[in-house]
Formats: structure tokens, C-alpha cells, sequence
């Protein structure tokens, strides 16, 4: 004769298992909105860029021509990509110096200044960050003039060099130039993150390294760049993220990645082979190069780094 379970038993069941199944799925609700617009905005994407990577396709076309890892073949063979490959590290090193190194050396300094000096010096500092980066490429145009009439040239003319400088149509100077012009306009906000961060550091910490006789560099480098570790790994890691992104406006503005590839970099490359020349598996192929080699060295660096780095104040 078959047991009979009571319905009680049954509801009981069904209720501690929603109990424990359901509680945990709670946490999970509460971000569903943020994971909802990460898979269709992001993961979405990158998947589909994976896709069309192993095709041969133009966009104005509708026909698409599987070709496997062709792309990325001619790809590692281009000498213009090793080119350009090795001109976006060169832009990312001088992004570490100006937009990470300086920043922070300038908040050492503005430490020095009385409250009103530092919202003052804030706020100087900050300005290039609200002007629009086609507005400041246009601006900084005017300063790279090859005549006279430039402010650079016009600058070195009273040192006594007559010969204008082709600042940017100039293989040498043109990468240097643009650089500068993305860097100044992000440094401010940098800054403001540095400052914050060295605010930031306990006052007794530092009174108490002052007692037992840390001073000057001493001080900064055994009590206040330890505890300021962190925010410098969130300059530094967001600064190798975002690099290429901070100079493709300029980029567009004044050099169209010229002369001769000289100013381009990853991110310029991928917008020209997509929406100039239409090529968009292998605009497709570079960026998928792009994000697995910058994404992997930016993670690279993360874990070696915050090894380091103490989160306890």
C-alpha cells in the first residue's frame, strides 16, 4: 500500500526550499539592471566584433565572406599595424608621465598651499577638463601654426630661431604634439583625484611619522605614498584603459593620424578601417588585437601591482 504525504508536508517543503533558493537569488535582482544593460551594451558587442572579425566585409555592402583567421594574418604582417601598434604604447608612456606621475607631483605641491590657494589651483586646474576636446584641438591648432603667427613659433622666434617649426607635419613632433593636447585636458581631473587621495591619508598617521623623525622625502616615501597606493593604482590603471581614448579627438582634429601614420594609434586605426575605408572585419580583427592585448596588460599590471598596494588606513 503506497504512503500517502500529507499536503502539509508538501507545503512545507515548498516553502523552505523558496525560503533558501530565493533568498539567495534576492542579490542577484538587485543588480539585474546593471547586468541587463552590461550583456546588451558590452558583451553583446565584443561578441559580435569577435564575429565579424572572421569575415571579410564591407559595410556598405550586403554580402559577407567567411574567411577564418585571414584578418588577423594579414594583420600580424602589416608593417603600418606594427607601426601603429608601437606608436600607441608610445602614446600610453607619455599618458603615464604626464597624466599620472605629474598629477600627483602636483598635488604634492599644492599640499604646501593654504585652503584658498588650493581651491584656487584647483579650479585652474580643472578648467581644461569642462572645455569640449574639439574646441581645445582647435585652439591648440593656433598654437602649432607653422608660421609666425603660431604661438610656439612665435615663442621661439624671440629666443632667435627664425625657422618656424612644422609641429604638425612633422613625422618627429606631430605624435609628441597631439599628445600633449590630450594629456593637458584630462590632467585636471587626475589631479583632483590625487588631491583627494592625499586628503584622504589619516592626519595622525602622518603626525606620527613626523614625531618619530620622517621628513621631506623620507616621508613621502615610506608613510604617504604606501597609504596613498591605492588611488595611484586608480589613476594608473584607468590612465592604461582610456590613453588611446583621451587622443582620438585631437587626433581627428588636427592630424587625421598623419603625416605619413606618424600620429595614429590603435584606436584611430580602428575608426579609419570601419568607417573611412569600410573594412569592417578587419577594423573588427584590430580591435579585438586591441582589447586582448591592452586589457590583458592592464590586468597584468593590476595584479602585480596590488600586491603592493595596502588598502588599510
Amino acid at each position: 500500500m503506497a504512503t500517502r504525504i500529507p499536503l502539509a508536508k508538501i507545503l512545507t517543503a515548498c516553502r523552505a526550499w523558496c525560503n533558501t533558493y530565493l533568498k539567495n537569488l534576492v542579490p542577484y535582482l538587485y543588480i539585474a539592471p546593471a547586468l541587463i544593460f552590461i550583456v546588451i551594451f558590452v558583451f553583446y558587442p565584443l561578441a559580435r566584433t569577435l564575429q565579424i572579425s572572421f569575415y571579410e566585409w564591407n559595410i556598405i555592402r550586403d554580402r559577407q565572406n567567411y574567411v577564418g583567421l585571414e584578418n588577423y594574418v594579414r594583420l600580424f604582417f602589416d608593417p603600418s599595424f606594427r607601426q601603429i601598434l608601437v606608436q600607441s604604447f608610445i602614446y600610453l608612456l607619455i599618458s603615464v608621465f604626464a597624466v599620472v606621475v605629474l598629477p600627483i607631483l602636483l598635488a604634492l605641491l599644492a599640499l604646501q598651499l593654504t585652503d584658498k590657494e588650493i581651491d584656487l589651483y584647483q579650479s585652474l586646474m580643472f578648467f581644461p577638463t569642462v572645455i569640449p576636446t574639439s574646441v581645445a584641438a582647435l585652439v591648440w591648432v593656433w598654437f602649432y601654426l607653422p608660421t609666425r603667427t603660431g604661438l610656439f613659433n612665435a615663442l621661439l622666434h624671440l629666443f632667435g630661431v627664425t625657422q618656424p617649426v612644422q609641429w604638425l607635419t612633422n613625422s618627429a613632433t606631430a605624435l609628441p604634439a597631439v599628445a600633449l593636447v590630450s594629456n593637458w585636458k584630462v590632467m585636471g581631473f587626475h589631479f583632483l583625484i590625487a588631491l583627494a587621495g592625499l586628503k584622504a591619508i589619516p592626519r595622525d598617521c602622518l603626525e606620527a611619522a613626523y614625531i618619530d623623525g620622517a621628513h621631506g622625502w623620507s616621508l613621502i616615501r615610506h608613510v604617504i605614498l604606501p597609504l596613498f597606493a591605492p588611488t595611484g593604482l586608480f589613476i594608473l590603471v584607468i590612465t592604461l584603459l582610456q590613453g588611446l581614448e583621451y587622443v582620438f579627438v585631437p587626433i581627428r582634429v588636427m592630424t587625421l593620424g598623419g603625416p605619413a601614420n606618424a600620429s595614429n594609434n590603435l584606436m584611430y586605426a580602428i575608426y579609419q578601417e570601419g568607417f573611412q575605408f569600410f573594412r569592417a572585419g578587419y577594423a573588427s580583427a584590430m580591435s579585438v588585437v586591441m582589447i586582448t592585448l591592452f586589457g590583458g596588460f592592464a590586468y597584468l599590471q593590476y595584479r602585480l601591482l596590488d600586491r603592493r598596494v595596502n588598502y588599510d588606513r
